[in-house]
């Protein structure tokens, strides 16, 4: 297994051109690798607290990847082995370690007959949050384009069999107040605040944005970030980012999410997480914070190219409230549903 100690791009040179960019992110990186109005609330409150074994009294660990999607291909996989750990039993290791593992979930459940009007509305089978428990996964983002795939009454089933099983989430709630609040988990003395957002326009034309009576997940704006970080802070040590954003198969991040990336570390966050893309995108150090513009697939069966089945595994090492290192592993996706690690260079 191959671990980078990653150097990231500093902030003056992922502001250059796209040309530039290019050429950076081919030495660095691998080779395949609406507005909306902020809610006149401001009564958020902090999900339910999760006190989390640690495994390191020294340090904190958040282990951190990408997009998975226990739908399609992933699904009948799981189906077919009547196994739901199928997909993570060659990382396993990896994320369970952590003291905290993240991931964004790209398929939202749902126990009735599903909705499946063609290849890219999503729904997973209840059984196999089982594979997610395998992997040690303690908080999930729902921010994303695929959560409404399941309609009203499939958002509101996932969040409640996501808290029956244990595992945390952030981004999206049965009310737009709800999909705002920090999750937060504490370790080793340590408070951790997840704030999720989407960014995808689409899926907000589509109805899935949470409003003041209806479930959904939490929009990406100025107002909503700024507020929600800095509320956040007053509840934890460290406030951590995923956003849902970006262009589809484009390795190079778009000026819209540099800027919200920036922001959020500017109003107080110390990490990003990106997807969406489906491909790698750069890692940036940028004033004491770090930002993975995307981690790109974890589980996910598109197999048609090489940058698709590439992500990354983020070591993000916390000393205290401060990030130490951050190491990254390179994984890639086998038989339509498996990440393995993977010896190519980052």
């Amino acid at each position: 297994m191959q671990v980078f100690n990653i150097k990231p791009i500093k902030s003056r040179h992922i502001l250059a051109s796209v040309t530039a960019l290019s050429l950076v992110f081919s030495v660095l990186f691998l080779p395949a690798c609406t507005e909306q109005i902020a809610s006149e609330s401001n009564d958020l409150y902090e999900n339910e607290l999760y006190d989390i074994e640690a495994t390191s009294p020294a340090e904190n660990v958040i282990v951190a990847v990408g997009d998975v999607m226990l739908s399609r291909d992933v699904g009948a996989i799981i189906w077919a082995t009547g196994d739901p750990r199928a997909p993570f039993l060659e990382t396993v290791e990896i994320l369970e370690e952590a003291d905290i593992t993240f991931c964004n979930l790209e398929s939202p459940f749902y126990e009735e007959e599903r909705l499946n009007g063609d290849r890219l509305v999503f729904g997973a089978d209840p059984e196999a949050i089982e594979g997610l428990k395998y992997a040690g996964f303690d908080i999930v983002s729902l921010a994303n384009n695929h959560f409404g795939d399941q309609g009203t009454d499939g958002m509101s089933f996932t969040l409640s069999h996501l808290t029956e099983n244990g595992i945390g989430y952030s981004g999206a709630g049965e009310n737009e107040v709800t999909a705002r609040e920090p999750f937060i988990i504490e370790q080793n003395g340590v408070k951790f605040a997840f704030l999720a957002y989407n960014d995808v326009k689409s899926a907000i034309r589509k109805g899935y944005a949470a409003t003041a009576d209806r479930p959904g997940f939490a929009v990406l704006s100025r107002s909503n970030l700024k507020q929600d970080i800095q509320y956040a802070r007053e509840k934890a040590h460290i406030v951590v980012v995923s956003i849902h954003w970006g262009t589809e198969y484009e390795e190079t991040p778009t000026e819209r999410q540099i800027t919200y990336a920036h922001l959020a570390i500017d109003y107080g966050a110390s990490l990003v997480l990106g997807h969406h893309p489906h491909v790698i995108q750069p890692v940036e150090e940028y004033n004491d914070g770090y930002i993975f513009y995307s981690l790109g697939n974890f589980v996910f069966d598109q197999m048609w190219s090489e940058e698709t089945r590439i992500g990354l595994i983020a070591r993000i090492f916390f000393e205290n409230e401060r990030i130490e290192k951050v190491e990254t592993i390179q994984i890639t996706i086998y038989d339509s549903h498996q990440p393995q690690v993977s010896d190519g260079d980052f």
